[in-house]
């Protein structure tokens, strides 16, 4: 049994590869025959119209669509399809679940599977969009002249990269399919070494940012964000020094096609299967009770789809084409804000934050005065899950207060008795795949 599923997860990671096969085996069938039914499709991608700025561009438009998909999930499949927002928001305390899959629920209690088909799913796209943003990278260096889509892909690869870090066991390989179809497999990457690597593919972005600010932005908040991986929290700071606060890289979304479709808002209004949360587990930031503007929401009248768990609907993202923001100057200035917290500055950051607080919301002031440590640090997380709530970083967050600042998982992440029944699990990363295991190296866990 352990061979057929084996098996069939090797088939699954790797159709893509049959079907493009499938597609060069058809057009040179369809080449030989008669000339009478030739017909010239101006739909049809080749490997020769590619080799052109506008086929780069056809490329780079393939890669930020997988990524979309990959993080934002989308209205396609059976029931919709997830994304790592949403799925990491279950791990932390953004989320409740209010559906009826059991591999989400896996998620929200975090005990889980190698075998849960939603995180296979996510983790595959996570790779597509990775494997499409070098595919373009390759391509631009070869045909030259368009060093803003190497940067911008760069990015894309870096921020593939913090997410598998931020998200999942440290033992995901990098593995690469190049043109002649031999797969290189990569090897299990702890958690350090691929932040180091985001590192790396980000400063080849500033490198080829050829001045452009809103891509040189991009890299530096990515690399910034790296940075907070590795515990070097005042570089961090440094790094966004410059980056201006009205800056924002958007994952884009649209309604020309579901898989276009912004998937928080499907699965959480349309599909009412996450229901924001409010105190999670006891350690759960307050997301409704606060009532704050960052964190709208309305019901709390009906079920969810499970027709148990009152549902709690999500206001951020309010239609299928709403945009979701990978990067900001926000975040540039709550990365600014942890370097204060981490020095026990207080005073520095009560200024940022209540600078950000009267400028863009035109909320109250906080007074942090007097506060330091861990008191001090889970105040300044507190006001950051606010800003960055549903955008793919609280997870990491909670994380990097245990890896990086010491604190014990039970005194950030939701712990105890599950609202559902039984307890939280123990678990704080999601486990690489078993689908992976067709890769040599693979180890579910470093």
């Amino acid at each position: 049994m352990k061979n057929l599923i084996k098996n069939k997860n090797q088939f699954e990671s790797f159709r893509w590869l049959v079907f493009a096969s499938l597609s060069v085996l058809i057009a040179l069938v369809m080449v030989s025959c008669d000339t009478m039914v030739e017909v010239v499709d101006p739909d049809i991608v080749t490997p020769e119209s590619l080799n052109s700025e506008a086929g780069i561009q056809t490329l780079k438009a393939g890669s930020l669509g997988d990524l979309s998909v990959a993080l934002s999930g989308s209205a396609a499949g059976h029931g919709a399809t997830t994304g790592l927002i949403v799925m990491s928001g279950l791990m932390a305390d953004e989320y409740d679940y209010s559906g009826t899959f059991p591999t989400r629920r896996e998620g929200d209690t975090r005990i889980l599977q190698n075998t849960n088909g939603d995180m296979d799913v996510i983790y595959g796209n996570m790779h597509k969009a990775r494997a499409g943003a070098e595919a373009t990278i390759d391509l631009a260096v070869n045909f030259g002249g368009v060093p803003e889509v190497e940067s911008e892909m760069q990015s894309v690869v870096g921020f593939t990269c913090i997410m598998f870090a931020e998200t999942f066991c440290g033992a995901v390989p990098l593995s690469k399919v190049p043109a002649n179809g031999d797969i290189q497999f990569g090897e299990p990457l702890t958690t350090e070494q691929m932040f180091n690597v985001a590192i790396g593919w980000f400063d080849q972005a500033l490198a080829s940012a050829s001045g452009n600010a809103n891509l040189t932005n991009l890299a530096r908040v990515g690399k910034a964000r790296a940075l907070l991986g590795l515990g070097q929290i005042s570089n961090a700071a440094s790094e966004v020094s410059t980056v201006p606060t009205s800056f924002v890289y958007n994952i884009e979304h649209s309604v020309n096609s579901p898989r276009q479709e912004n998937g928080i808002y499907v699965m959480s209004t349309l599909r009412r299967q996450f229901s924001i949360a409010d105190g999670k587990g006891g350690n759960g930031q307050m997301y409704r009770s606060a009532n704050d503007p960052r964190t709208p929401w309305n019901d709390g009248t009906e079920f969810g789809q499970d027709d148990v768990t009152l549902y709690y609907n999500q206001l951020k993202y309010t239609s299928s084409n709403a945009s979701v923001a990978l990067a900001s100057g926000i975040e540039a200035r709550l990365i600014e804000a942890e370097a204060a917290a981490d020095s026990d500055d207080d005073i520095g950051v009560q200024t940022i934050h209540n600078t950000l607080r009267a400028d863009i919301m035109g909320l109250p002031a906080l007074d942090f005065i007097g506060l330091t440590g861990d008191d001090l640090m889970l105040a300044h997380m507190g006001e950051r899950a606010f800003w960055l709530y549903s955008t793919g970083h609280r997870h990491g967050d909670l994380l990097r207060l245990v890896d990086v600042y010491g604190m014990s998982p039970s005194a950030v992440f939701p712990w105890g008795s599950y609202f559902k029944g039984g307890d939280y699990g123990s678990t704080l990363r999601f486990p690489v795949p078993q689908s992976e295991s067709n890769n040599p190296n693979y180890v579910e866990c470093l």
